[in-house]
């Protein structure tokens, strides 16, 4: 493999006509079984081989001894065996021409020397078959457009076909990437677990997303890169489109020492990762919530022309709070121009108790519920005239569609980002995907919401630094 070779079409991963599954089962608590149950029930529409030497029949579903034994063209190949046997199948998935495996077995090079060499093993036969490997030591993928998911095969999810792509150097990153997807509100166009990387990697994934022009954010877990110069390389030119962000494991010695034993990476210096992303667009997180949050943020349509941030809140201790928290990621909160000082107070009087501040931030001390949603929507309104973005901290009722349709109106009219942070996120929950499904976004607490902006606000210094080279 080259330096900068470019990603093979991944179109049959994400979506194959045909999937053989390799280690199939009749019991539904196993991963062989819980893969072909999953399929029959999210709606997958290709054909399914189930390959067990033992039986004659899986759920309803003629099996095979061998992936040598199917006539037809296997666009994949789910493999879910025992480590030692995954090189004979990958030998022989490749005699049938399959395009992709999936290795979900583990047992390979994050065991050490002895690992390493059955991986070896396995990567040597499926060059032989032309077969391209995902994993192994993974989940596999979650593809909602063709009814795929063996990331968390046990989980009803909705298919719906989204915008945001996840990749994942670990199970547990990857379950969560899809699990959240639901709780938050945005919807995947594809998550996929990765592994010990030894045949696709994270930059085939990059590469891949970034040429999809239906996909607007990419974020991304990993541990380390095996073609780190190629990494840095495809996100200068794809973060020009869209944002990618990644939060890299093994920043800490204890971190490297578990990535490697983890999936056999090497973590390298973080200093000098975070200096290239920095330098080449790549968006950092500091956790996992932290990545998810920015994914939410950046399914917002609009970016911020400056810095300067509109606290609009109906609680002084989260004004004060949100204040603090602006000043370390270099958002300004600046006094409001008088003329719209008056002319929020003009609307204001007689519907809210006079407030200690209408200047930024601004309070707006208890509004009565019959009128929240006019009292939220049109301070919002009046606000975006002088401010860059805007936090707006309140106790309306997130999932009301008056609520939703009014503040979509001024959202769309301003083109700013606004992000919407419930006084009591326990009691608001409901509202709170509602609001990220209409590209409106939400986070549960105001330092989320404002690292968000931020983050809104840095992309577009960045492009507007890269336009100007």
């Amino acid at each position: 493999m080259t330096s900068y070779e470019t990603a093979p079409d991944l179109k049959h991963l994400f979506q194959p006509r045909s999937i053989a599954i390799v280690g199939a089962s009749r019991d539904p608590t196993k991963s062989g079984g819980m893969f072909i149950s999953g399929l029959l029930r999210d709606g997958y529409k290709g054909n399914i081989y189930p390959i067990n030497p033992k039986e004659p029949e899986i759920m309803s579903l003629k099996s095979y001894p061998s992936v040598l034994d199917i006539q037809d063209e296997i666009d994949l190949a789910i493999i879910a065996i025992s480590n030692n046997n995954v090189p004979r199948a990958i030998s022989e998935c490749g005699q049938r021409k399959c395009k992709f495996a999936i290795v979900h077995s583990a047992g390979f090079a994050e065991l050490g020397i002895n690992g390493k060499a059955l991986q070896d093993e396995m990567l040597k036969a499926a060059r032989s078959g032309g077969v391209r490997v995902v994993g192994p030591n993974c989940m596999g993928i979650f593809s909602p457009q063709a009814g795929i998911n063996t990331i968390v095969p046990y989980a009803v999810m909705p298919m719906e076909h989204g915008n945001v792509a996840f990749i994942g150097q670990s199970g547990w990153a990857a379950e969560n990437s899809v699990l959240l997807s639901r709780e938050r509100g945005y919807r995947l166009s594809a998550s996929v677990s990765i592994g010990n990387q030894s045949d696709l990697t994270i930059e085939d994934f990059i590469e891949y997303f970034g040429e999809d022009n239906n996909i607007k954010v990419i974020a991304a877990y990993i541990e380390g890169s095996k073609q780190g110069e190629r990494l840095m390389k495809l996100a200068a030119d794809i973060s020009l489109k869209k944002p990618i962000v990644i939060w890299k494991g093994g920043s800490s010695e204890a971190g490297a020492e578990a990535a490697a034993s983890h999936t056999g990476s090497l973590a390298g210096s973080y200093a000098t990762f975070e200096a290239a992303s920095r330098q080449n667009g790549i968006t950092l997180a500091r956790s996992l919530d932290e990545l998810f949050n920015l994914a939410v943020a950046f399914t917002c349509p609009y970016l911020p022309t400056g810095n300067k941030l509109g606290l609009l809140l109906e609680a002084g201790g989260g004004a004060v709070a949100s204040a603090d928290i602006c000043d370390k990621v270099g958002l300004t909160v600046p006094p409001l121009p008088i003329a719209t000082q008056q002319k929020l107070d003009n609307f204001l009087i007689g519907r809210i108790p006079p407030s200690p501040s209408l200047k930024n931030p601004i309070d707006l001390v208890w509004a009565p519920l019959n009128e929240m949603t006019t009292i939220y929507t049109t301070a919002l309104d009046i606000v975006l005239e002088a401010v860059d973005s805007c936090l707006m901290m309140c106790y309306a009722f997130l999932h009301e569609e008056q609520f939703i349709s009014n503040l979509e109106s001024v959202y769309h009219k301003h083109k700013k980002p606004v992000a919407i942070v419930p006084g009591h996120s326990s009691e608001q929950r409901q509202g709170m995907p509602m609001l990220v499904k209409r590209v409106i976004p939400t986070f549960a607490m105001p330092e989320n919401a404002i690292n968000a902006l931020s983050a809104l606000t840095n992309r577009a210094a960045y492009l507007k630094s890269r336009a100007a080279e």
